[in-house]
């Protein structure tokens, strides 16, 4: 039969700066242990390696390393583990990555389809640069309420219409 050890064990525990269920007693050194009545018994107990603290009991990684594992070969990524838009998890960077691309895009277009100046195409994209616009559609309203336009500009159709245009005159000459 088990003894309690509960003074013992408490004051151990006080000693050691741990719980009381992280003391631990050597099964062999019971009697001894239950004869220390002052904090100096159990201190010397403690010297002689009769009482002890348990380590602490950690967390195994090996499940989140195997896990991880998969993951990087492409599994547990399905729809069911998803939560949130393509682009909230694509991280708040890449979206303006994307945007940006897209608006310099547009405006390289415009400016080899002679529908903006050299200057203006210049002047949009500083401004594409520091934010100003949300879309490659915010652009062209833009060009337009500004009168920035050297030809008439409607939608990204009339684009393409006088990407057309330039193609044939080069091919002409």
């Amino acid at each position: 039969m088990t003894k309690s050890l509960l003074p013992q064990r408490r004051m151990a525990a006080e000693i050691l700066g741990v719980g009381i269920h992280r003391v631990w007693i050597d099964p062999e050194a019971l009697d001894e242990v239950e004869k220390a009545v002052t904090k100096e018994d159990i201190k010397r107990l403690i010297k002689e390696r009769k009482i002890w603290k348990r380590p602490i009991r950690g967390v195994s990684r090996h499940r989140a390393r195997e896990r991880e594992e998969k993951r990087r070969k492409g599994r547990r990524r399905g729809p069911g583990k998803r939560k949130g838009s393509k682009k909230a998890r694509m991280g708040g960077s890449m979206v303006w990555v994307l945007r940006i691309r897209a608006i310099r895009k547009i405006l390289r277009r415009l400016k080899n389809a002679g529908v903006i100046s050299r200057r203006t195409y210049n002047k949009l994209r500083r401004l594409a640069k520091a934010g100003v616009f949300r879309s490659k559609a915010h652009v062209i309203t833009y060009i337009k309420e500004h009168r920035l336009n050297l030809k008439p500009i409607e939608s990204i159709e009339d684009l393409e219409k006088y990407e057309k245009e330039m193609a044939e005159q080069v091919q002409s000459k």
